[in-house]
């Protein structure tokens, strides 16, 4: 560590994390970053929105991401029973470039983007766990203790905090703030998964959403990070979870998790075909209880930005541009603080904070509503039907905006809309509007993209020799 004390110490070397520390980098701030991890190392939350192309390029990473990343252009939507689908494509109303957005295995991603931090002059130490926190010191400034990997422990402080920990949420946890979103308890389970099937929607690098039935409450995605090599996790109710978990130890399972995922990878008709002759790359994973939130996220010397304040449920891949943007807001405040005072700072954090924690309630009322299938079912609604109502067109235009990550300057207005939604008139004239008419071709998955236009940058070496790997 060249020196004791910084403008800025930032836990957490995730996108959250190595972005807030870009940004202050820009601004001229002294910057260290604490990852209690070594990268690069894998992570959920390989898919990324469209409104990320503009952090990308704020962060002066947009060029590096292209070399590894699959292009995304957008969304297809499929019902449990696999009769029904539907394709939402970005370029339908984004014409300025980010309608073509990306997936992208984390290992690298995050790993480029730490990276650029440290091009910068961050100081960053992985495999180093801040073990102590103390924010209410007399001088205002945050002392820490740090161990390495070795267990030796450093003393660090800073003018300011920035908690970047992820689900970790230090500074929540040790406040006792954290707050599970009620009726959003779900765990997921996932794999990788190579020598896939891909069909038209895959082939030209749409995520799949697949809805699962009944008392499940949850979905499949399905995300191509490479040429036939898919990420593919179910995300299910915890009360399912638990009964399925208690009949698999009764049947002397001796990998619940396992047999779980896939028994409900067979239960998905859509899979049958992708999966046929596909082999699973590693052991399954699983993570729970991820959806909570944290009603104040900052004080006089801390903020919290990305998971560590709120996460809400991967649905609709929102994950990672929530941080990067949590983190190009908060830097304003932070800047403030430490230029012109607490008092002055406190101003920018109320204005910032006010429309972040806006972009989570209106992340939270999109959420709920995919979890409400019988008032509207993405996979039964198109928007590409050209025998739309020209009158009620912007309807779903406002859905295409939420898909591609328009949650917080104009929250208030998107919130409003999908509370009108749940009027019987406003409905109904929705569902006319973007009512399927099947094309037995293309069966709503075409957003007129080859698998060269997707795939066709990147390295077919290096595939084919993690495929024989």
């Amino acid at each position: 560590m060249k020196n004791v004390f910084y403008d800025v110490a930032v836990i957490g070397g995730g996108p959250a994390g190595s972005s807030f520390a870009t940004y202050a980098r820009q601004r001229g701030l002294s910057v260290i970053v604490f990852e209690k991890e070594k990268f690069p190392r894998d992570h959920i939350g390989e898919s990324l929105i469209p409104f990320t192309y503009w952090k990308l390029k704020e962060l002066g990473i947009f060029e590096e991401i292209k070399k590894f990343a699959t292009y995304k252009p957008g969304v297809n939507f499929v019902d449990a029973d696999a009769k029904q689908q539907s394709t939402w494509c970005f370029g339908k109303i984004l014409k300025d470039g980010s309608h073509m957005t990306y997936h992208t295995l984390r290992a690298p991603f995050d790993k480029a983007l730490l990276d650029n931090a440290k091009k910068l002059g961050a100081e960053v130490f992985e495999e180093h766990k801040v073990k102590e926190i103390n924010t209410e010191d007399v001088s205002g400034n945050v002392f820490l203790k740090v161990e390495n990997k070795e267990g030796k422990v450093s003393d660090v402080s800073a003018r300011f905090l920035i908690d970047a920990s992820g689900q970790s949420s230090m500074m929540a946890k040790k406040l006792g703030v954290k707050i599970p979103y009620a009726g959003l308890d779900r765990t997921a389970f996932y794999s990788h998964w190579l020598n896939t099937t891909y069909d038209t929607a895959l082939q030209q690098g749409l995520i799949k959403i697949i809805y699962l039935g009944g008392e499940k409450k949850g979905w499949f995605w399905v995300i191509p990070v490479g040429r036939n090599h898919l990420s593919i996790g179910v995300s299910l109710n915890n009360k399912y979870v638990r009964e399925q978990k208690a009949k698999f130890a009764k049947a002397n399972s001796k990998n619940w998790v396992h047999d779980l995922y896939m028994q409900e990878v067979s239960y998905a008709p859509h899979l049958n075909t992708i999966l046929e002759k596909a082999d699973m790359e590693h052991e399954v994973t699983s993570i729970g209880d991820y959806s909570y939130y944290v009603e104040n996220k900052y004080g006089k010397n801390y903020a919290m930005i990305g998971d560590a304040g709120a996460f809400l449920d991967p649905i609709f891949s929102s994950g990672v541009y929530v941080a990067m943007e949590t983190s190009s807001r908060v830097i304003n405040a932070v800047e403030t603080t430490l230029k012109n005072g607490v008092e002055e700072g406190q101003k920018v954090f109320a204005k910032e904070y006010e429309i972040i924690n806006g972009g989570y309630k209106l992340i939270e009322k999109f959420v709920r509503l995919f979890y409400s299938p019988e008032l509207l079912n993405f996979a039964n609604a198109n928007p590409s039907d050209s025998n739309s109502y020209e009158a009620s067109i912007h309807a779903y235009n406002v859905f295409h905006y939420l898909l591609a990550g328009d949650f917080f300057d104009n929250h208030k207005l998107y919130c409003e809309f999908i509370d009108s939604i749940k009027n019987e008139k406003m409905y109904k004239r929705f569902i006319g509007l973007v009512q399927q008419r099947w094309n037995e071709t293309d069966m709503g998955q075409n957003c007129g993209y080859s698998f060269e236009d997707i795939y066709g940058h990147l390295d077919l070496k290096e595939q084919v020799a993690k495929v024989k790997s």
